[in-house]
């Protein structure tokens, strides 16, 4: 079956139960992987769980190919049905592959991922032929696809954007899938959730995507987080000769450190590097973090003292609170 269009993101969060297999594939590899993770998170919400989840690449499958049947026909030791991800698929694999769409093994779902792949692939003309499978193209978005996804993002918490701001971004952040979702996720840890004045211009889109020079907020709030005073000198250099915005930096830097303060507290999710980051804090250091940090923040708003200054004594004070890494 063929997937094209809007019913590919739709579809990717809701494959249909006859589904043995799906082909993602395109030259948006940001995209390619998104609808991949959706489609397995469609059946394992939890994209760690190794029970329930294995992963094989294609090169993997060309020494081995009956490690696809196998990991197909296993049953998870706790219940639910698996996924298996192939990443890096070729045409070499069509073969192996038709003979899985064939055969009766179980109802384990099979993500394969794939570049490019021309019309006259024998991969693509397989799934986008078969009852049991679909092939879904991964196209760079174009522009509209590009504003439909900002505007959802922000909506999602509670932010409108003007289109002033929204055109900004679709130029700034371009097709790539990955990107833009790095980017909004940015955006987002520094705005948290929208409040009476939820409408957003593009000077505050601006202060936080793509206005920073050489320096990014989330790589300050990162060094500070992390506790790595070496990296967050540096950071201060090139901050001050390209012009970051030490409000916008020490705003994103409190807003990071408040998600990590609901993931120690269990009231809030944690992922990836945030996981790692709040390792190296306890309650009461993390408490005090929050508490230097909103007072510096307060302070850049009420008072004439130099931003920079305030918002820098803040940011090397909290790093200097991480205990030291064990070797």
């Amino acid at each position: 079956m063929r997937i094209s269009g809007q019913d590919a993101d739709k579809l990717s969060q809701k494959p249909h139960d006859s589904w043995k297999a799906v082909l993602l594939h395109g030259a948006n590899a940001g995209l390619v992987r998104e609808r991949a993770d959706a489609l397995a998170r469609a059946i394992v919400p939890d994209l760690k769980d190794a029970f329930r989840i294995s992963e094989l690449s294609g090169d993997t499958l060309k020494r081995d190919p009956a490690r696809l049947a196998d990991e197909a026909a296993s049953i998870s030791m706790f219940g639910g049905r698996r996924v298996v991800r192939v990443r890096d698929a070729a045409d070499a694999l069509a073969p192996l592959l038709e003979t899985f769409l064939g055969s009766d093994s179980g109802d384990t779902l099979v993500v394969i991922e794939a570049g490019e792949l021309s019309k006259a692939s024998n991969l693509r003309k397989l799934f986008e032929g078969a009852r049991n499978a679909a092939g879904i193209e991964c196209a760079d978005d174009s522009a509209s696809d590009t504003a439909r996804l900002v505007e959802e993002s922000l909506a999602a918490q509670g932010w409108r954007i003007t289109p002033d701001a929204q055109a900004y971004l679709v130029d700034a952040l371009g097709p790539d899938r990955r990107l833009l979702r790095t980017e909004l996720d940015k955006l987002l840890l520094y705005l948290g959730e929208a409040g009476e004045a939820a409408a957003l211009s593009r000077a505050d889109v601006s202060a936080v995507i793509g206005g920073s020079g050489d320096v990014e907020s989330d790589e300050v709030a990162d060094a500070v987080a992390d506790g790595d005073l070496k990296r967050l000198d540096a950071l201060i250099a090139k901050g001050n000769e390209s012009g970051l915005s030490w409000g916008v930096a020490l705003g994103f830097t409190l807003r990071l450190f408040q998600r990590l303060a609901a993931g120690i507290e269990g009231a809030g999710p944690m992922w990836g590097r945030m996981q790692s980051q709040a390792a190296g804090w306890d309650r009461p250091r993390i408490r005090l973090a929050l508490a230097i940090l909103s007072e510096a923040e307060a302070r850049t708003r009420t008072t004439g003292f130099p931003e920079a200054v305030m918002a820098q004594q803040a940011l090397i004070d909290v790093a200097r609170r991480r205990p030291a890494r064990r070797s």
